[in-house]
C-alpha cells in the first residue's frame, strides 16, 4: 500500500498524529433524501467488446462489479453481425465478470458496398433467439449506434433521421415479436453538436410511440480544453438529461409519445472521443470527470449509463491494453462501493463535488477535489461517526499503487485533483 506521506502533505500528517483540530464552523451539511436510489446500471455500466482481455485481467475488472454491459460497443456494432459466434464469445467474457446483463446493439448500418450484411428486422429477431438459446440476460436492445454520423463519417447522406426511424420501427417490432418484455433503446446519437440535437428531435417526432429508453452519447471535448474547462463540462450530464426530458414531454415535438413514460440513458460517455489522444481520456482529469458524470446521471434519474470503455480500446479503457489500471479504474472502484439512497449534501468548500448515500446506519460521502490545490475539510456530520476513508490522486494512479486507506479523521486533507470516499456509521449519541 502506498505510504500516506505520498498522499497527504507532511504537515497535515503531523497535525493528525497530534490529534484532530476542532472545527470552528461546519464544513458539511446533510440535506433531505433526493428520492433516488443508487442505480448500478448507471454507476457500473460499461461498453464491452470481444476484443477485451477479460480472461487475462479478470481480477481488477471484477472489482468494479459491472452491472450492465453494452455489447458489442460503439462502431463495432455497425461493422460486424450479431452472429452466434460473437454472442457466444460475449457470454464467455461476461461470465468472467459475474455474468451481468447486456444491452445489445443491433446492426443498422449496411457496411461497405458489396458486402453481405445482416441488418434486417429478421436478423435482429434472430439475434434475440440466439441470445435466449445461449441463456444471455438481455433486458435491453439498442437499435444501431450513432446514426446521426452515417451521413458524415460514413459518407452516406441517405441516412436521415426519417430513414433511421423507419428502420427502428421495423427492428423494434421484430424484437418484440420474439421478446415482448424487451426494452428498446435508441437512437444512441453521438456527442456531435448541433447535428446530434437536430437528429434526435426528428427521430422523437417520428418514433416517440415505439421507444422505451431514449439514449444519447456525451463527449464534450477532443482533449483540447484546459483541465479546468474540461472538468466544468461535467455539467453536461445534468443539462442533457433536462434537455431530453423537455423534448420528450413536448406534445409539439413528440406528438406520438409525449404521454408515455420512458427511461433515459447515456450509452457512451467520455471526456474526449479522440481514441488516439490520451489527454483527457486516460488521465486523472478524465477519471474525475467520468465519475462525476455517472453520479450526476444517477442522481438525475437516468435508467442506464455505459462508460466507454471497459478495457483496452486505444486511449479508452479503465485498464489499458497491457492491463495497467488507469485513473478511471480507481474512480469507478470507488463508485462500486456506493449503496442505498442519495441524500443532498452541501459544503462551505464550494469548489468540491459532493455526493452522499445512506444505506441503513451507514453513510458514505464521496468527495472530489477537482481543483489544482489541496483543500482541507472538517469531516464532522451531526449524528454520524467517521469510521474509514480511502482515496487516490494522480500520483497514486500513475504509480499503480493500492488506494490509500486509513481510519477516519476529523480533519481531512484532499489532495489536488483527488477523490476520497468517507464512510460513516450512525452515532448512538
Amino acid at each position: 500500500m502506498l505510504s500516506l506521506r505520498s498522499f497527504f502533505p507532511a504537515v497535515i500528517l503531523s497535525s493528525l498524529a497530534l490529534g484532530a483540530t476542532p472545527a470552528t464552523a461546519a464544513d458539511l451539511q446533510l440535506g433531505e433524501a433526493l428520492g433516488v436510489a443508487v442505480r448500478p446500471t448507471v454507476l457500473r455500466g460499461y461498453n464491452f467488446g470481444n476484443w477485451m482481455q477479460v480472461a487475462e485481467f479478470g481480477d481488477p475488472l471484477r472489482e468494479l462489479a459491472p452491472a450492465l454491459l453494452r455489447f458489442p460497443a460503439g462502431n463495432i456494432g455497425d461493422e460486424f453481425d450479431l452472429s452466434e459466434t460473437s454472442l457466444t464469445l460475449a457470454k464467455a467474457g461476461a461470465s468472467l465478470l459475474g455474468q451481468p446483463p447486456l444491452l445489445v446493439q443491433t446492426r443498422v448500418f449496411q457496411g461497405k458496398s458489396g458486402e453481405p450484411v445482416h441488418n434486417r428486422p429478421e436478423d435482429a429477431a434472430q439475434a434475440v433467439r440466439i441470445s435466449a438459446t445461449l441463456g444471455l440476460a438481455v433486458p435491453y436492445w439498442e437499435i444501431g449506434n450513432e446514426p446521426d454520423l452515417y451521413a458524415v463519417t460514413r459518407g452516406d447522406p441517405s441516412w436521415t433521421a426519417d430513414r433511421y426511424c423507419a428502420v427502428f420501427r421495423a427492428q423494434a417490432a421484430a424484437i418484440r415479436a420474439v421478446a415482448p418484455q424487451a426494452r428498446i433503446a435508441g437512437p444512441a446519437v453521438s456527442g456531435s453538436l448541433p447535428a446530434r440535437d437536430d437528429f434526435i428531435e426528428r427521430f422523437v417526432r417520428g418514433c416517440g410511440d415505439v421507444l422505451d429508453v431514449l439514449t444519447w452519447h456525451i463527449y464534450p471535448s477532443e482533449g483540447e480544453k484546459s483541465d479546468e474547462a474540461a472538468l466544468a463540462t461535467a455539467s453536461e450530464a445534468s443539462r442533457t438529461l433536462t434537455q431530453m426530458r423537455a423534448l420528450w414531454a413536448d406534445p409539439h415535438r413528440n406528438p406520438l409519445g409525449h404521454q408515455r413514460a420512458i427511461g433515459f440513458g447515456v450509452t457512451e460517455y467520455g471526456l474526449s472521443w479522440r481514441t488516439e489522444r490520451p489527454r483527457h481520456i486516460a488521465d486523472q482529469v478524465a477519471a474525475l470527470w467520468a465519475a462525476e458524470t455517472a453520479l450526476r446521471l444517477n442522481e438525475g434519474g437516468a435508467e442506464m449509463a455505459q462508460y466507454f470503455a471497459l478495457q483496452g480500446t486505444g486511449g479508452h479503457g479503465l485498464l489499458d491494453l497491457a492491463g495497467a489500471a488507469r485513473p478511471s479504474w480507481y474512480a469507478f472502484r470507488l463508485l462500486a462501493a456506493l449503496r442505498g439512497d442519495f441524500l443532498a449534501v452541501r459544503s462551505s468548500k464550494r469548489a468540491l463535488w459532493l455526493h452522499a448515500t445512506r444505506d441503513g446506519n451507514t453513510l458514505q460521502l464521496l468527495v472530489t477535489n477537482p481543483t489544482a490545490e489541496a483543500l482541507t475539510l472538517q469531516s464532522a456530520l451531526p449524528g454520524y461517526r467517521l469510521e474509514h476513508q480511502r482515496g487516490f490522486d494522480a500520483a497514486l494512479a500513475e504509480a499503480e499503487e493500492a488506494m490509500v486507506e486509513q481510519q477516519g479523521h476529523e480533519k481531512i486533507v484532499l489532495p489536488p485533483r483527488s477523490m476520497t470516499l468517507l464512510s460513516y456509521s450512525r452515532s448512538e449519541r
